[in-house]
């Protein structure tokens, strides 16, 4: 029952970086097709906390990692654990947009190009679901030849979702997606955000308690060490309404 509830499992885990613990003592459960908030002042440990998950602190000299966490039932900080699968089930978005220099089709169908089968993948359909599922596809179409460059940052940050989803994760890590975006591209990233929980579960690491409370159902707060899981109140899949 839990592993059909809850998508990622945290007990008792430490996160330090030479032997200084930023997150100590941590456990807490994130539901599955639910956006969960992560907030908590500056320097608290919300990005390490959250690209912990996705093994992504392991080449930062000096970072270590204990306890127990569970991502989609599996045991990540073993380590004989396929990092590279992992990869391919929790999508990670960051701040900043982070496109390559080539075009916008190339950029939306780069992580297939690792992650899926060769035979017989038709990435040009999964391109273009990714980029309708970005919100990006109307604006897109008729250029998907033009480097991604030319793309406004807003544009750039939902191309950047756009190769995320085209790999189609289970899981979605988004690092403050919308801190260095305007207002009306930071709404519509709220709304992509939104459109996509009924598939995916969303881990959103945001500044803006606001934004916490437009997007999320539940929330982490982190400081001082300390992570606080407050849940929603509505029921979780399978339970009763007593």
């Amino acid at each position: 029952m839990t592993e059909n509830v809850y998508a990622i499992q945290l007990e008792n885990v430490r996160l330090s970086y030479s032997g200084k613990a930023v997150i100590d003592g941590a456990s807490c459960a994130i539901r599955k097709n639910a956006v969960t908030a992560v907030v908590g002042p500056s320097g608290s440990g919300k990005s390490t906390l959250l690209r912990t998950l996705c093994r992504m602190n392991d080449r930062i000299p000096g970072f270590r990692a204990e306890g127990s966490v569970r991502v989609l039932g599996r045991v990540i900080l073993d380590p004989g654990i396929m990092v590279y699968e992992l990869l391919s089930r929790v999508g990670m978005v960051f701040q900043k947009p982070c496109v390559f220099p080539k075009s916008i089709y190339e950029n939306v169908v780069f992580g297939l190009r690792f992650h899926a089968s060769p035979n017989g993948e038709n990435f040009s359909e999964r391109a273009e679901r990714a980029l309708r599922d970005a919100f990006l596809w109307d604006e897109v179409k008729d250029r998907l030849d033009q480097p991604a460059h030319i793309l406004s940052q807003g544009q750039q940050q939902r191309l950047a979702m756009a190769r995320t989803l085209a790999v189609d994760p289970e899981i979605l890590l988004m690092d403050e997606p919308t801190s260095a975006l305007d207002p009306k591209s930071s709404n519509a990233i709220e709304d992509l955000i939104l459109s996509l929980k009924d598939r995916h579960t969303i881990i959103l690491v945001t500044h803006s308690v606001e934004q916490a409370e437009r997007v999320a159902e539940d929330l982490i707060c982190v400081d001082d060490q300390t992570v606080c899981h407050k849940p929603c109140q509505r029921p979780l899949p399978g339970e009763g309404t007593g």
